[in-house]
């Protein structure tokens, strides 16, 4: 099992590894969106940009053509937590 630590929230939760960030905060009732935006998002397709995370600590695999179009001009470590998938131990910052 890996952790990935929600810093703004503060709990820590445990995933199996291969695991999307996106659904496995969602599993763990844990929001990676911001306000209106739990109810209006694209539903991890990578369009709307809503679940924009930093990864503070860990490794993740790059960015993958859909974040590249999306966040190219944010820095190298904003995700997006649809597209990431969980391969190591993670601190993450949400609503940023």
């Amino acid at each position: 099992m890996l952790e990935i630590k929600f810093e703004k929230q503060n709990r820590t939760i445990q995933v199996e590894p291969g695991a999307n960030l996106r659904e496995a905060a969602i599993q763990n009732k844990l929001s990676v969106y911001p306000h209106i935006l739990k109810i209006l998002n694209c539903r991890g397709r990578g369009l709307c940009t809503s679940c924009t995370v930093k990864i503070v600590s860990g490794k993740v695999d790059p960015r993958n053509d859909v974040e590249n179009e999306k966040l190219k001009k944010k820095d190298p470590d904003v995700r997006l937590a649809c597209q990431v998938t969980v391969n190591d131990n993670l601190v993450v910052r949400t609503h940023i």
